[in-house]
Parts: C-alpha cells; sequence; structure tokens
C-alpha cells in the first residue's frame, strides 16, 4: 500500500479526460504522476488528486509546467518532462487498482510542489480543468 504524501511521484494507469469521455475504464498506459493535492482522509482512505507526467510538449491549449532537471533527476524521469496541471484523476490510494508499482519513483521538492499547487488552484479557481474519478 502507498502512503500518500504531496509531491510523491508514482506509476499510474492514468485516465485521460478524453478517455473517460469516450467510457473507457482504464488508462492506455502506465505513466508516472504526481500526488499534489490529498482530497479527503477518512478511516476508510485518502482521496488524492494524481497529476499525470509527460515527456511529450503539451499542446498550446494546455496548463503545464516543463519539470526543472533537477526534480527529473530527484524521481528518475527522463528529460524533457511536464506535468499536467489542468486535468487530474481522484483516487484512493488505499484501495486503487490502477496503481501499476507499489513501489514510488521518488518525491518532488516543496518548493517545485509550491509551484504545481499555484498553478493547479488557479486553473481550479478559473474552473478551467477536468477531473476524472477512479474507483
Amino acid at each position: 500500500m502507498i502512503e500518500p504524501t504531496n509531491g510523491l511521484v508514482i506509476r499510474y494507469s492514468y485516465l485521460w479526460a478524453r478517455e473517460y469521455d469516450r467510457h473507457e475504464e482504464s488508462g492506455r498506459k502506465d505513466r508516472p504522476a504526481c500526488v499534489q493535492i490529498i482530497v479527503a482522509r477518512a478511516k476508510s482512505g485518502t482521496v488524492v488528486a494524481l497529476f499525470p507526467i509527460t515527456s511529450q510538449p503539451p499542446r498550446s491549449d494546455r496548463v503545464a509546467l516543463e519539470i526543472p532537471e533537477i526534480e527529473v533527476r530527484r524521481v528518475g524521469l527522463d528529460r524533457p518532462a511536464w506535468i499536467i496541471v489542468d486535468e487530474l484523476n481522484l483516487d484512493d490510494l488505499s484501495t486503487s487498482t490502477h496503481i501499476a508499482d507499489a513501489r514510488p519513483l521518488g518525491t518532488f521538492s516543496a518548493a517545485f510542489m509550491r509551484r504545481v499547487r499555484e498553478k493547479a488552484a488557479a486553473c481550479i479557481r478559473a474552473r478551467n480543468y477536468r477531473s476524472v474519478p477512479r474507483r
């Protein structure tokens, strides 16, 4: 079982909003995803927001941050890499069947996570984001 903390990077079967809209139930491939926001803690588990990480440059209509070299090295990713912040999956990691590997890749620094959190919060306030529930 993975104990969620902000900034934790795991391998996860991320379901993009476009796939969810087509009624798909699982992501097409495992990818790194970052636990950014702990949404709710309960006796049964902790619901978290997971943001996808990609090696493909984001389209101009997406909101993303390029992951700095030091952060990429910290979690063992290849460069270049971006974290998409205008889309997220909501999941309870204690019961999730979408975790690809129980061993986390690593954790981003608190300083980088502040940047991610600020950018994601701006998207949420502007209602410029998509959230995909996973169960």
